[in-house]
């Protein structure tokens, strides 16, 4: 899942608008991530090329699989974790979105999503 949630901020860019954090699996957990990202991306940087909904439903299509969703071997997912992930990045600055997207870190709830 960590993979996945890294894989979603790295691959698109983030904006923010509204977010909902609902993890209670892992793949609505990225689903609800990706959107969040895209509507942050937006937000902060309207003239992104495209719009929120087909950046989330592109991201949603490629990221958000089961093989991009599964912890690793020994962890075990944790929808708390992943809801403050959701969260976090909701309430990021675009000054912390484009320093992520320069090759920062995002928030460390999204790094604990597989613990």
């Amino acid at each position: 899942m960590r993979r996945a949630l890294i894989g979603a901020c790295l691959a698109v860019v983030v904006t923010g608008c509204s977010s909902n954090s609902n993890a209670s699996d892992p793949l609505t957990a990225c689903n609800n991530f990706v959107s969040t990202v895209c509507n942050r991306v937006y937000a902060c940087f309207p003239s992104t090329p495209g719009t929120a909904a087909t950046c989330t439903t592109t991201a949603q299509a490629t990221g958000c699989t089961t093989a991009n969703t599964t912890c690793p071997t020994g962890t075990t997912y944790n929808s708390a974790n992943a809801s403050q992930c959701i969260t976090d990045v909701g309430n990021l600055s675009c000054t912390d979105i484009q320093n992520i997207y320069g090759g920062g870190n995002p928030p460390t709830s999204c790094q604990n999503v597989c613990t």
